[in-house]
């Protein structure tokens, strides 16, 4: 059989005397430290063209919604946040959505639906805050979507600089 020979603590050790001084210098040291802390709503998030905020729908110089209802964000779509009926326009060929919703309480703000638009009529904007009283609120419709183009430039710059870099020279 082995005996431990423990070491006998001193009252200090006892009453965790070290530790308790160590915490209070930290402490104390971290007091007289500058904050780092961002006062939320008088100091908002910094934002710039790489920012992904929520998704938003072009509205073209004409008036007009670049969407035409092709259904490919919504299948790119990976939490199912999309929802569009499209529908006939007199305008051509042209469709456009009659219904456009996205459930932001299910949107995970990945992008992908900038990714899969082939007209690019949903870009990511700079808008963050995210924040309502009820669940309905949360439901954007076709006019809470819609941007002028101008309101997202900075992001669309940024999107077709970025893709500029596979496309082949010609």
């Amino acid at each position: 059989m082995v005996v431990v020979q423990r070491k006998e603590l001193t009252l200090a050790e006892r009453l965790y005397l070290p530790e308790v001084l160590r915490g209070l210098s930290l402490t104390f040291r971290k007091f007289f430290e500058k904050p780092i802390t961002r006062q939320y709503p008088e100091q908002p998030l910094p934002t710039d063209e790489v920012t992904r905020g929520q998704p938003r729908l072009v509205v073209k110089d004409d008036g007009n919604i670049a969407c035409v209802s092709c259904g490919m964000c919504e299948v790119a779509c990976p939490a199912y946040a999309i929802t569009i009926d499209g529908g006939e326009t007199d305008r051509g060929i042209e469709r456009e959505p009659k219904r456009f919703e996205i459930d932001m309480l299910r949107c995970i703000l990945c992008g992908f639906c900038e990714e899969a638009c082939p007209k690019d009529a949903i870009f990511m904007s700079n808008e963050l805050e995210l924040a309502d009283f009820t669940r309905a609120g949360l439901v954007y419709d076709l006019e809470k979507l819609k941007r002028p183009k101008s309101a997202l430039q900075e992001r669309i710059d940024y999107v077709y600089r970025l893709n500029n870099r596979w496309r082949s020279k010609q």
